[in-house]
Order: structure tokens, then sequence, then C-alpha cells
């Protein structure tokens, strides 16, 4: 495992939570929004909803990506009942459309019974094609160069690449673990997302797997929610935080990082263990 290295994280994200701009993972966006609520993390793109659906059977772990002419393989691990594919048209316009949408066509899978359901985000795996995501989306792309270049020499960054696009800073990752899959390599970790002081929560904390394949043609991204006995429900703030919640913010996250990173794998929800296994199993064919 490669431990967290919380101070510079937390110097530079408050910095950039209290001057009240916003960071996009792996690269910034002079034409960041605002405003969270558009969309949420969990909100799909207009052009989503032109998109047409696949049902997987739940017995199924071969499923049709990319309008069929891939097949991703996936053990659920027990972590799903089934899946839903659907492949997202591209959007090119770059001047109308938010900078988080402007993708080639893609495919995400839902993981159906996931064993969390009270969360902001759905359950997903994104399937990005590699060399039309750097063309078109020249941030999206200085995340898969990031990626590439951690591939070949694993480090610890203070931002981790990290794909769908989000308008939200990633304040703080753990458990920070490099993972093979069946024919490609990539990394997972726990990220939290947020615009804003907040305490640290089960609602938003999510396990993560970003990797790419073998050959180098598509990016793997993860998002799956994930809760830790220690934190919230939510983001609330309702006056029981700790005392460094208020009076010195950085040290509040850095306490959180600090003792998230130790914590065993089975003391998550699911099992980060689970995640892994489910994670290594996949495969594009």
């Amino acid at each position: 495992m490669i431990a967290a290295t919380p101070s510079k994280i937390i110097f530079h994200l408050l910095t950039t939570l209290l001057a009240g701009s916003l960071l996009l993972t792996a690269c910034s966006s002079p034409g960041s929004p605002t405003d969270i609520s558009a969309p949420s993390i969990n909100s799909t793109s207009m052009a989503a909803m032109e998109a047409t659906a696949t049902i997987e059977q739940p017995a199924s772990t071969e499923i049709q990506i990319l309008n069929g002419s891939q097949i991703l393989s996936l053990d659920p691990n027990s972590l799903a009942a089934g899946f839903q594919s659907e492949t997202l048209p591209a959007v090119t316009d770059s001047e109308n459309a938010p900078y988080w949408e402007v993708l080639p066509e893609f495919s995400q899978v839902t993981l159906e019974g996931y064993p969390i359901n009270q969360h902001l985000i759905t359950p997903q795996i994104f399937i990005y094609p590699v060399k039309e995501l750097s063309e078109i989306n020249e941030g999206a792309g200085q995340i898969v160069t990031s990626l590439q270049a951690l591939l070949q020499s694993p480090q610890e960054l203070p931002t981790m690449p990290f794909l769908p696009l989000y308008n939200a800073a990633q304040v703080l990752h753990v458990q920070l673990q490099y993972l093979d899959f069946q024919n490609g390599q990539g990394l997972r970790y726990l990220a939290w997302f947020s615009q804003g002081i907040m305490p640290v929560n089960n609602y938003e904390l999510i396990y993560t797997y970003q990797g790419i394949t073998s050959d180098g043609k598509y990016y793997i991204a993860a998002v799956l929610p994930v809760n830790h006995p220690s934190l919230p429900a939510d983001g609330v703030v309702t006056g029981n935080e700790p005392p460094e919640f208020s009076s010195d913010y950085p040290v509040y996250l850095a306490n959180v990082v600090s003792s998230l990173n130790p914590q065993s794998a089975e003391s998550f929800t699911p099992d980060l263990t689970q995640l892994d296994a489910m994670m290594s199993s996949l495969e594009i064919k």
C-alpha cells in the first residue's frame, strides 16, 4: 500500500476551497463552474438520455459495451445482482456543452443490487476509448497521461487521476493501491469530492478504480459507493464535529486521512477486498 501524504494535499486543497476555485482532478479548467448542482456528481448528460439501454441477465458476467463492438467480462463477487449497459453518444460541441460532458462515445455499466443504495452516486463502471478521449477533451487527455505516467512509475500525487470528470475538487484520497486487471493495469483508492467546507461523510465517499488496458486502447473508471463506520452519514454540520473542523480545517482533513488510511479492508462496506477482486477480474474482449 502507498501511504497518503496529507500535508501537501491539505494545504493545497484548503487554499483552493477558501479561494472559491475548483479543481478538476488532474487538471484545471478556466471554465469550471461554481455550482455543483449543475450537474450533480450523480447526473448524466442530455446525450445520455438518447442512449439505448441493454439489460443483462443477473447471472451474466459478460456485458456488451460500445454498441456491441466489445465485451466487458466481470465477476461481480456478490456485489451486483445484474448489470445495465449503455453506450452514450459522443458530445463534441465544446462551445455550448459543459467541459465535463464533452466526450467521445463511451459506455457505462451500472451495477444493480449493489450493497449501498443510499448514496450520492450510482455504482458504475465507465469505458472510454483513449485516443478519442484525448482528442476531444484536453483535460481528460491530461488525466489519461497522468495515469499512464503513474503506471510506469508508481508514486503519490496530491490529486490522483480520476474519471469521469466532476465539477468538484478531490478533497482527499486514502487507501491507495496499484492493482492489475485481466488485460491491463490500474490503481484504486477511496476519494471524497467537495466544493466547500463540510464533514467528510459516507454519503459521498467512493471507491474508485482507474486503469488502462494493456494495448492502450481503453480507459476503465469504476466509481462505487463505500462507507466506513467512523464517518457521519452525510455532510450536514451538526455541531458534533471534532473541534478542529471549525478551528483548523486542514488539521481536520489530515486527521481523517490519518484515521482512514490504516483501517482494515473488512472495516469498510463493501469490504475493499471484494471490490478489489471484482475489479481484478475485469477484462475487455
